[in-house]
């Protein structure tokens, strides 16, 4: 688990950013019946000229600010209010980079107000091809009036080719100015749809087509109509009239089977216009909101943290949030008045990629069936950029809605990694359509290596455009409680000032400071029950530079360590660093027993340093150097051995590789190391022992993991593996007691046995027992070979963990104990662990 952990705090913006989805009225553009190809007398369409807009006064900067959202969101109210009871509207649009994010942002805005209304691409002969299928999903196809006509019929055929080369995904409809004669299935033929004045042969022939002929195959003065059973009827045109006929009965028909293409632009504009719809619908919006964080370490239970906000969001203003509980390993924390915890984020969040942003960032495509009336729509970036998503949404048809929203990003720059979440939509209120609840996972670097953070985010309680919203918003001000405000950039503190009035931060607090009081109980350290105070300091983003910086001091144990993201290209960098000054007295294991003589007493320091690597799709590869200076000496008087010859001090150099996956709470780590330890003799004249092999080894293992919430609050962990090596002796072998080992059992004595291999199971559950008490029970197990005599001896133990909340001066306390429940070996079972009570300022 990384050190101090449990104060970070992940990005809270593309959560609580306004993504809004609305309920949509029963009959939707995407499945409405498609017009009939011939229509008689329909007016004209009204034109909306956007040809000399500003296209930054309708177009965000940035999507992520609520502030140009609403005015956008006005602006285009405005534009198109005149409009709503039109049948049609044809857009004409400029000729510039805008003219696709224009084109997108007109259709979302008009179908919002008017959900049937047909749209149109007006005809520029100098236009640009729009050739994107979220362009052709989002009108009905273009319109080609009689001021885009020639009064002669014969150039009809030529224009509306020229017009399809510029919108080639929807068909064209041509408002002829005169009645066309036998032209009228030859224009039909090409693709084209018509309205055609009244009284003419060709508004005879309309009244003669059945509803649902929609197919169409014509000639000069022959035209051929099909529905979607395969029906077919033919009309031909003779003596200025069109008189139905017989099919050919030589006619030769070749059926073209496949799966028809799915519509993909016209459901995704559908989407985005109803859902700036809801977004109309909320002025205010007031919830509650719990976020609640698992840290998984790479061993072990891990930790949690947990926070309840009160939720202000106001229709062009950024949310804010009143911190009103911080709870650490699920027991309310004790803390008063403004406390600022390190806030952490994935860089740059982005919101939902359907959201109103009014310009393509994002390509979708088709992504098949995902149930009765369901569809997936799987989306990515149109450029390469890691900051940006991919994934999928799951859209009820017949609705509109988003269900479910699967998404993630890897790669990331910063300390987050990588993220996969979920997000699960509901109804907040009649009419808006939101997320209620959002998982994911994540993997941080850390001082420590990668590890996993599972993160759950649920709102709950909403209240809609209520009359107490102004109040209660300005209560939240007032207090004296901590707030944060939700800006394009990320959270931010929204501190109160010495007026009374509140200020955004500038920059994300990243840094903090603590004092730990421990009580220490370990009968292998000299005296075995210790008394402790330490000093921490931790920066996640030291030098502002995106370094995370962890320090403790406590007289007889330090350490720091810092991780730098990218540090070196595209490596991660981190280095540590540990001093024990308390000497601890380790004693061997002789023929099964603990022995009382051959005391050797310890102290160390070590140095580290790592240069790791993502591979993609949670695998990382990982380099890493350690320095070690053990100082060896006498032990406790009672277990020295007279004329014992101490092991050579001194430094040992160890490299190692590790590869780990990590994904949605499972984790599988691999490593191999080979170290080089000074040579040199030890032991008594009678049984003198040498540091084999010259003093180099080896050590390999792997490790298997998992973390679930079986339900909220509570948390499993199973974990399993196996450790070996060879070259040991009883000062670099392998351990199963003790903070320091390789393997720890709860329970056992340090140094309790010195093995070459060990194999190791163990099972947790944190139990949540109310409101002031969270426990945590772990069952831990481990076989280990002995190199004292070659056998295997067993080793059992419980862990027990218990939260409370703070008191008096304190934040949290925690007490941590391990019993031994079974060992082979008689004398290793013991009492172990620690009482620490916290102090955060």
């Amino acid at each position: 688990m990384p050190r101090n952990s449990f104060l970070m705090v992940p990005t809270l913006t593309p959560l609580l950013a306004p993504m809004l989805t609305p309920m949509l009225t029963s009959v939707l553009l995407a499945q409405a019946p498609q017009p009939a190809p011939l229509r008689v007398g329909e007016p004209l369409p009204l034109d909306l000229d956007l040809r000399a807009v500003q296209a930054q006064d309708l177009l965000p900067k940035d999507n992520r600010d609520a502030a140009q959202v609403e005015a956008t969101r006005q602006r285009w109210l405005a534009l198109v209010a005149p409009f709503k009871e039109a049948v049609s509207v044809r857009l004409r649009l400029p000729l510039n980079e805008a003219r696709l994010p224009i084109l997108l942002a007109a259709a979302q805005a008009l179908r919002a107000q008017a959900p049937l209304q047909r749209l149109y691409v007006a005809f520029d002969a100098k236009a640009p091809a729009l050739l994107e299928e979220t362009a052709w999903g989002a009108v009905d196809g273009g319109a080609l009036v009689p001021a885009d006509l020639a009064l002669e019929p014969v150039t009809w055929r030529e224009q509306l080719a020229q017009a399809q080369e510029t919108f080639p995904g929807r068909p064209w409809t041509l408002w002829l100015p005169k009645e066309p004669g036998a032209l009228a299935s030859t224009l039909l033929g090409d693709g084209g749809r018509l309205v055609v004045p009244a009284g003419g042969a060709a508004a005879q022939l309309a009244s003669l087509i059945p509803p649902g002929f929609q197919e169409v195959e014509g000639g000069l003065g022959d035209l051929t109509l099909r529905n979607r059973t395969g029906a077919s009827r033919r009309w031909v045109f003779a003596n200025e009239l069109w008189t139905e006929a017989a099919l050919p009965k030589n006619r030769t028909e070749v059926a073209v089977t496949g799966a028809e293409a799915y519509d993909v632009g016209a459901l995704l504009a559908h989407v985005r216009a109803t859902q700036l719809r809801s977004r109309a619908q909320v002025r205010t919006l007031q919830a509650k909101a719990d976020l609640d964080l698992h840290i998984q370490g790479q061993s072990g239970q891990g930790g949690d943290l947990g926070f309840t906000f009160e939720y202000f969001e106001q229709a062009g203003d950024w949310p804010e949030l009143l911190q009103k509980e911080v709870r650490f390993n699920g027991v309310k924390a004790n803390l008063k008045g403004e406390v600022q915890l390190p806030l952490i984020e994935s860089r740059r969040s982005v919101s939902l990629p359907v959201s109103l942003s009014l310009a393509e960032t994002y390509r979708y495509r088709d992504g098949g069936p995902a149930g009765p009336g369901r569809r997936l729509l799987r989306f990515e970036p149109v450029t390469p950029d890691p900051l940006a998503y991919r994934g999928e949404l799951e859209v009820e048809e017949a609705t509109g809605r988003i269900l479910e929203e699967r998404r993630e990003r890897t790669n990331l720059p910063g300390t987050v990694k990588s993220e996969r979440e979920v997000l699960t939509y509901g109804a907040v209120a009649p009419g808006v359509w939101r997320p209620v609840a959002v998982k994911t996972f994540e993997r941080w670097v850390s001082t420590d290596g990668v590890v996993q953070v599972q993160r759950r985010f649920t709102y709950r309680d909403f209240e809609l455009n209520s009359e107490r919203f102004m109040a209660d918003r300005d209560a939240a001000r007032g207090s004296a409680s901590t707030m944060l405000k939700v800006t394009p950039e990320g959270a931010r503190y929204f501190t109160r000032q010495s007026d009374g009035t509140r200020r955004i931060d500038e920059h994300a607090k990243s840094n903090g400071r603590a004092i730990a009081a421990v009580v220490l109980v370990n009968p292998g350290l000299t005296p075995p029950v210790l008394p402790l105070a330490g000093l921490v300091y931790f920066d996640y983003n030291a030098f502002g530079k995106g370094v995370q910086l962890n320090a403790l001091t406590a007289g007889v144990f330090n350490t720091a360590s810092l991780a730098i993201p990218r540090g070196v290209g595209s490596f991660d960098v981190s280095a540590s660093a540990t001093a024990l000054l308390l000497k601890s007295t380790e004693r061997p294991v002789v023929r099964g027993e603990l022995a009382d003589d051959d005391g050797v007493g310890r102290r160390f320091g070590m140095f580290g340093v790592e240069l790791g690597h993502d591979l993609g799709l949670g695998f990382r590869l990982e380099g890493r150097g350690d320095f070690q200076y053990d100082a060896f000496s006498e032990g406790e008087t009672k277990y020295r051995t007279p004329g014992y010859v101490l092991p050579p001090s001194g430094l040992t150099r160890v490299g190692s590789l590790q590869g780990s996956w990590l994904f949605r709470g499972f984790q599988v780590r691999g490593f191999q190391s080979w170290g080089q330890r000074p040579e040199g003799t030890y032991g008594t004249a009678a049984h003198p022992l040498v540091v084999p092999e010259g003093g180099a080894f080896k050590r390999y293992g792997g490790s298997l993991g998992l973390d679930r919430e079986a339900r909220p609050g509570f948390w499993f962990h199973g974990e399993a593996g196996w450790v070996g090596g060879r070259a040991f002796d009883r000062f670099n072998a392998l351990d199963v007691g003790g903070a320091g080992s390789v393997v720890r059992v709860a329970g056992i004595r340090s140094n309790a046995i010195a093995a070459d291999q060990v194999a190791y199971a163990k099972a947790g559950m944190a139990i949540p027992t109310g409101p002031n008490l969270r426990l945590t029970l772990s069952l831990e197990h481990a076989r280990a070979r002995s190199l004292d005599d070659g056998k295997t001896y067993g080793v059992s133990g419980l862990g027990v963990s218990g939260d409370l909340p703070g008191f008096w001066w304190f934040t949290a306390v925690r007490v941590n104990l391990g019993a031994g429940l079974q060992s082979d070996i008689a004398g290793v079972k013991t009492v172990n662990g620690y009482v620490a009570l916290l102090r955060l300022f």
